[in-house]
């Protein structure tokens, strides 16, 4: 009779233990990576609500191949970059996001300045500036938050954005260099100098995220008087050399326009560190894909 009842209770206990394992997985996920929750609800029309880093409601366009899943299924994205930004971050702080996207900067921005900041965000792709919209409405950052659906340039004016839906964020401005190529569509869009649109003086500016596909050349040109009087604001851009030559651009143009506004350069690396690297040597660059960030003095200084 004891053998009997001791079986069935280790019977019932090893029916048991998958649950249990089940249970402790879960748990343990949940405390050492909370983005395994992230959720996600799809709203039709290529449209779904998840969230970003498990905490900020955000707008996706489910066509895209890039960032919408990463998104849906874990909560964040370029999570290397993403960290060295927020870090760069104080309440308070005038923050723009030029080529914002779905708007993963903007949002992150928007958290970490609160409503004594503000933060602009730039987006030629009318689809993605609407979705923008609605992910500063849902997270109530409207008041000091503003979604342009406009590119940023040397000066105001019209152009064309080419882009496919999977890899939308990859969209690009075109040129006298750059034809409507096969197989992608095209959106009329403004562009803008930011040196026209801050004009008051007493604006300035903290961060800058900049990542507009070739065309970084142009937007510095544009907000050189903003820059000059903005004494502690950080850039990060992408440096794409070969991408600024297809735009008429080059590496040692972009990098002297920096350099002389009194910018030194640190690349990001993998593990959000930052590692000095001199204009000289970025300046003769031809190819390769690198983020970096521009400062005039300590970068990560309060």
């Amino acid at each position: 009779m004891l053998g009997r009842l001791f079986g069935r209770r280790r019977g019932a206990t090893h029916a048991a233990l998958p649950r249990r394992l089940e249970e402790a997985i879960a748990y343990f996920a949940g405390r050492s990576n909370p983005h395994h929750y992230a959720r996600s609800a799809y709203l039709g029309d290529h449209t779904a609500l998840a969230l970003l880093e498990g905490r900020l409601p955000i707008y996706l366009d489910t066509r895209g191949t890039d960032i919408a899943p990463h998104i849906m299924l874990f909560g964040i994205w370029e999570q290397n970059y993403t960290r060295l930004f927020q870090r760069l971050l104080r309440p308070g702080d005038t923050v723009l996001d030029l080529g914002a996207h779905l708007g993963v900067y903007t949002l992150l921005a928007c958290a970490a300045v609160g409503p004594s900041g503000r933060v602009h965000a730039f987006e030629p792709n009318p689809r993605y500036a609407a979705l923008l919209r609605r992910s500063l409405a849902v997270n109530g950052f409207t008041g000091f938050a503003t979604a342009h659906n406009v590119a940023v340039g040397a000066a105001e004016g019209r152009t064309e954005l080419f882009f496919d839906w999977e890899y939308a964020g990859g969209g690009y401005l075109a040129t006298d260099s750059v034809p409507h190529p096969t197989g992608t569509e095209a959106a009329a869009c403004r562009v803008v100098a930011l040196d026209d649109l801050f004009a008051d003086p007493a604006v300035t500016v903290d961060v800058v995220k900049m990542d507009i596909e070739g065309t970084e050349t142009f937007a510095l040109q544009g907000m050189r008087q903003l820059l000059g009087r903005s004494a502690r604001v950080r850039v990060m851009f992408e440096f794409a050399p070969g991408i600024l030559a297809g735009h008429g651009s080059s590496a040692a143009e972009l990098i002297g326009l920096f350099s002389g506004l009194g910018f030194r350069f640190w690349e990001i690396a993998a593990d959000s560190s930052l590692l000095p690297v001199a204009a000289e040597d970025l300046a003769e660059q031809r190819d390769g894909v690198v983020n970096l960030l521009a400062s005039r003095g300590d970068p990560t200084a309060a």
